[in-house]
């Protein structure tokens, strides 16, 4: 395994722009994108399946898949699993080969972080991220990144997001399995694939803070 050394304050801060998460605190393992087809809750479905309307009306959101995350420093690969209750709380989860590497959990009034290699944590408003990015973030621009809500993700900024491959969650609506997110300015990209979705069926929003672990302050 080879691990990637960054500047904690440097990823945290590039990730958040770009997928509102911090991602890059991964360690950087080598792994080959999936390129079967998507499965929902055991039904694969091809890609070119006819596109339904975006799904919507849900209280709970989970799915998991694997993202691929390119910067000048080259393209690294995690897993990834995400559970988000409607305006409430988003959880994230990253983990390579079935063991844990990371979690994330954002309330529209906090983020708390937890990297269990680096042996440290995060826990705070959004205000540090107000007073250091170029535009408003909060706990509402984090679910719109994931839920693929365009009509909340910031507007006029150099970020570029990107949902492709829709497929059916149901007999009336779908749900993308591609996204790509860009932050032009620092040449960012995160690319995630989509294995599994599903609507209302709750998901772990738990995280604990080990007391020996360290805290990061921005």
């Amino acid at each position: 395994m080879v691990f990637c050394v960054m500047n904690i304050r440097k990823y945290i801060l590039s990730m958040l722009v770009v997928v509102g998460l911090l991602m890059t605190a991964l360690p950087l393992y080598a792994q080959v994108a999936d390129s079967s087809a998507v499965a929902a809750d055991g039904i694969t479905v091809p890609m070119d399946t006819a596109v339904l309307p975006m799904a919507a009306g849900y209280d709970w959101i989970t799915y998991r898949g694997k993202a691929d995350i390119t910067d000048t420093g080259g393209t690294r690969t995690c897993n990834f699993y995400m559970v988000n209750r409607t305006d409430s709380i988003l959880y994230l989860n990253i983990h390579a080969y079935g063991v844990e590497v990371m979690r994330a959990v954002f309330t529209p009034d906090s983020i708390v972080y937890v990297n269990k290699l680096t042996q440290q944590y995060f826990r705070d408003s959004y205000a540090p991220f107000n007073r250091l990015l170029p535009f408003a973030f909060d706990f509402q621009t984090v679910q719109a990144l994931f839920n693929g809500d365009l009509d909340k993700l910031p507007k006029g900024q150099k970020l570029s997001y990107e949902y492709r491959s829709f497929m059916p969650v149901d007999s009336a609506s779908s749900f993308f399995t591609e996204f790509v997110f860009k932050e032009l300015n620092r040449v960012i990209e995160v690319h995630g694939k989509i294995k599994v979705v599903r609507l209302n069926v709750p998901g772990v929003t738990s995280i604990r803070i080990p007391e020996k672990f360290e805290r990061i302050t921005l």
